[in-house]
């Protein structure tokens, strides 16, 4: 038989092994987590950006969509434009 003393420091060594890993196991997922979040955060960060950019733009150079919109379409006319006429009623749907 293995002497007791031999086991007793087989299982103080590996209860040892075991949290020592268990702890550098924790602290690798936390350290993936955290990365995780800071990507997340700058990702919505760069959202906000972009929507802030798109608004300040619109509110800077209004779109002249309404004009557009209420110009008169007059087929018969020689200056009629069939594409620029296309365009205008796929905008509208």
């Amino acid at each position: 038989m293995v002497n007791s003393a031999v086991v007793n420091v087989g299982r103080w060594s590996a209860l040892a092994f075991g949290l020592v890993y268990g702890y550098t196991h924790n602290a690798s997922l936390q350290k993936q987590e955290d990365a995780k979040k800071q990507q997340l955060e700058y990702h919505r960060k760069e959202e906000l950006i972009e929507k802030a950019r798109l608004a300040y733009a619109a509110k800077k150079n209004p779109a002249p969509a309404a004009a557009a919109a209420t110009e008169s379409v007059d087929i018969d006319s020689p200056d009629f434009d069939l594409e620029k006429f296309l365009k205008q009623f796929e905008e509208t749907k």
